[in-house]
Parts: structure tokens; sequence; C-alpha cells
């Protein structure tokens, strides 16, 4: 009777979560104030509610009278709250359990072994076999200078395969070990990306994550990096402004490319230091019986940055949550140009709670950008689109995954270990006849240069082949303001509002 009762008082406690306001929250919201509701929809969800955990608990008296083999109750426990949880049928909500806490606490901290990817994959519930980002892992983001973003792998990747191990039935949590690896052992990832799919064969290390990187680059331009959104990325952010504006900085370019998001309540920070006093930054919506008040955000006017300073964001396709929210407060209120390329997509918010030992995500709100934009699922269209995902042919995709078996980057860092462009356009020339496309032969040389070096040493920014800081660079070199900006804009038909520039 005793696993009996465990088991009925885990569903009960999962039953009435929403009684008691989170204990962890990583994003920000109102202050939850969840209660019963009166109405008579509320009173047969109780009774229905209270008929299920009855049955529950009579099941699980006959099984545990009546099945031959010992019943583990820890893990029938666990599967009993991530199938409540899954049958919402929501890609973002989902359990830790309390085996998997420890480790998901470690990655909080920022630091941990694996390859540096952030990554997502839907319930295998919910798995639709013409769509492969419904059973594969798809890559939000590589972490920037960990062995996944050194060989070349970018967000939108999908993931089918570890180790030549399928992973389509396994849930997030699963897929998500058996692709981080165990230090000092190589792990081979078969990547889809397009119609082209290839073997990566990679080497977990210690990830460390820092959540700014910051310098002056291209004539006084204060040049910030914002990798996460954490409880300290606002001050960090702050600072660096600070000491930035004391070197000479005269415009500000915020690089929130493969950034997957964080506490909305940085972001917003961030947001609040470029926006003047009472103007919108996110509108918030929550479910009406939740008691939470549907809220609009608005700027303190506690500005870091004068008004007049000209501001550049840079976004891709692993731009996405807190960080698609201060892309859409700065760029509603006209005080940032947007360079890059369409954004994740990601309008909904989520409290991460600690329950029975493990850890609950839950979505609990949308948000909308200043304008009233719903970007969930659509993404931000920047000002300025520059692509440089480029589709590769079978053919090639073949070469680069036999490229990266090779040890050809390691022998030429050996014998030309000076990080300059000559000596990257010097490698790509050299093995342009493997079949690997020359633009990214000059990628790979150049970000084994960059992490070959001490974090200390390495260049903030890369202004010889990236194409997208070199584009938003050469736009602040030719002075024109967001006012004038827009304003050409206007006079442009709809189909060329936005400048496009293609890799190729």
């Amino acid at each position: 009777m005793k696993k009996v009762l465990v088991i009925f008082m885990a569903l009960v406690v999962l039953a009435t979560i929403l009684s008691a306001a989170p204990s962890i929250e990583r994003y920000m919201a109102p202050s939850a104030q969840y209660g019963s509701s009166d109405s008579s929809s509320s009173a047969q969800t109780a009774a229905s509610l209270s008929e299920m955990l009855y049955a529950l608990g009579n099941l699980y008296s006959y099984l545990d009278t009546n099945f031959l083999y010992e019943i583990d109750s820890q893990k029938m426990q666990d599967a009993v709250i991530s199938a409540m949880i899954d049958s919402l049928g929501d890609k973002y909500s989902y359990y830790i359990t309390p085996e998997d806490a420890q480790e998901f606490s470690e990655e909080t901290t920022g630091k941990y072994v694996g390859i540096g990817i952030y990554l997502t994959k839907v319930n295998p519930a919910y798995i639709d076999w013409e769509d492969p980002s419904t059973y594969m892992v798809i890559v939000t983001s590589p972490f920037p200078g960990a062995p996944a973003d050194r060989a070349g792998i970018r967000a939108g990747d999908m993931i089918s395969h570890v180790n030549g191990v399928e992973i389509y039935e396994m849930d997030a949590n699963e897929a998500s070990k058996l692709i981080r690896g165990k230090e000092n052992t190589p792990i081979t990832l078969t990547i889809n990306r397009g119609s082209s799919v290839f073997d990566v064969t990679l080497m977990p290390e210690e990830i460390t994550s820092p959540s700014t990187e910051k310098g002056i680059i291209a004539d006084n331009i204060g040049y910030i990096r914002i990798l996460e959104f954490s409880q300290t990325t606002q001050d960090s952010f702050r600072s660096d402004v600070e000491e930035l504006l004391s070197q000479g900085a005269e415009s500000f370019f915020m690089d929130l490319r493969s950034n997957r998001g964080g506490t909305v309540d940085s972001a917003l920070g961030i947001a609040n230091m470029f926006i003047p006093d009472g103007k919108t930054l996110m509108t918030t919506k929550f479910k009406e019986k939740s008691n939470n008040k549907d809220t609009v955000y608005t700027s303190t006017g506690y500005l870091a940055v004068d008004e007049n300073v000209p501001v550049v964001l840079l976004v891709n396709g692993g731009t996405a949550s807190a960080s698609e929210i201060l892309t859409g407060a700065l760029r509603d209120n006209d005080r940032a140009l947007v360079v890059g390329s369409q954004t994740f997509g990601k309008g909904i918010m989520q409290f991460t709670i600690a329950f029975m030992g493990g850890y609950l995500n839950i979505t609990v709100a949308h948000y909308y950008t200043p304008s009233g934009a719903d970007i969930h699922e659509i993404g931000i269209t920047p000002d300025i689109v520059v692509n440089v995902d480029e589709e590769y042919s079978d053919e090639e995709m073949d070469a680069y995954s036999a490229f990266l078996n090779e040890t050809y980057l390691q022998d030429w860092l050996e014998e030309y270990p000076e990080y300059t462009k000559e000596n990257i356009l010097a490698f790509a020339e050299h093995y342009k006849d493997t079949g690997v496309p020359e633009e990214l032969l000059k990628l790979l040389m150049r970000n084994e240069y960059i992490y070959s070096l001490d974090y200390d040493k390495r260049p903030v920014a890369d202004l010889d082949f990236d194409t997208q800081l070199i584009k938003a660079v050469e736009v602040v070199k030719s002075g024109i303001t967001i006012e004038e900006f827009e304003k050409q804009q206007e006079t442009m038909s709809p189909e060329v509002r936005v400048s496009e520039v293609t890799v190729i």
C-alpha cells in the first residue's frame, strides 16, 4: 500500500500543481496566482479528475497484487507524469525526471561535457512519418566554439542517428543524453540538411558558456555577442556597453545569431537600455482561468545608450524566444536595424518548476511584439535579408563528411599556425579538389584557427568571411539613419522592401 500511496500522491500533486506559484521561473512573467474556478465546467473537470485518480489507484493496486514481477514504482511514477504532460500535445512542455534532474541543473550553470548544441525534439507520441521534423532532433543552435560549431553544424540541421543508433522514438531527454556523449569518446552524428544526409564525427569536451562577448570593430563599432539570456546577462551586457562607450564606441551591434533565448526579464532589461520611457516592449496573454492578467511590459527609461546612437541587430534561424523578444522590441520601436535571415519563430513562454524531485517545463503564455505581431512559428523578417545558409548537393555533403573524418584541418594548422586571411584562402585553394564547396572550406579552417587560440586571444568578430556582419558594417558606414532607411522602404513596392544578399 505504501507504493500505491506514493504514486497516488504524485498524481494528486500533479493534478493540483497549478494551485501553487512556480518555485523556479526561467522566464519573466507576472507572478502566478492560480486558483479554482466556480464554473460548472470546472466542477465537471474536478469530478472527472477525481474519478481518474480513483481508477488509477485501483489499477495500481491490481497490478501490485497480480503482476508477476517486481514493480519499479519510481519508473511508473515518472511514466505517469510524463504521459500527462505529453498528452498536452505541446513540444515545449515536458517533464525532467529525478534521474535527469542533476544533469539538467548542471546545464543551467553553464558548464558541462558535450558537443555544444541546443536542440529540440517532438515527443514520440506525435510522430508524423511524412514529416522528419517530428521524429528527428532539430539543432536550434550550435554553441560558439564548441565541437559542433567548429565542424560546421548549424541551426536547422536535423539529427537522425547517433553512432548509428536511430533516435526517432526517443524522447528529448533520451536523445539529448545520447548526443551529448562522454568526454574523450568520439561520437558520430548523422546529419540531415535539406535533401543531404551525411555523418560528422565529434569529440565531446567540457563546454563553458559565457553569456556575452564584446569588442571594438571596424571604426568604433561596439560589438556585443549575446550567447544566451541568463539571470546575469543583463548586468554583463550593461557592463560591456559602459566599457565599449569608454573605448569610443559610436554605434552598437548586438549579435543574436544562434541565440536560442533564456530568461525573458534579461532580454527586456537589455531592451530597456535603448528604448525611452513609456514605450511598449512586449505583451503577454495567459489562459483566462489561470488568473494571470494579460500584461503590457513598458520601458522605464533606464537608458545606457543615447537615443541617437545607431544600433544594428544580427539574427538568423537560430535566433529564438527571448532573442526574438529583444529583436521585436527594438525593431518595432524603430531603435535598431535588423540584418540577417528569418528568425526561429517561438512566440510562447514557459515556466520551469521543481516537481517530485524533477522539473516540469510548461507553456503558460503567448507573447506579442510591440506592434502586436504574433511571431510564433513565423519568426521575424530582417530589414536587410542576408542569406548564408547555402544548399549543397548530395555529392558535396558526402565529400564534406569524408573531409571531416580526415586530419586535413589539423595538419594545415600544424604547418601554418598563424591565423591570417591569406592562410585560410590558401587552405581553400589547396583542398578545392576534394569536392567540398570552397566557402565551406574557408569557414571550417577559420573556425579551426579561431578555436585553437586561447579564449582571451580570439577575435571577437570576423570581418573577412562573416557575410552578414560585413553587410551590416557597410550599412553603418554608409551613414544612413534608421529614419532614412524606413523612408526608403516606404517608397519601394512590398516585393522589394528588403535588401537581399545571397552567398553563393
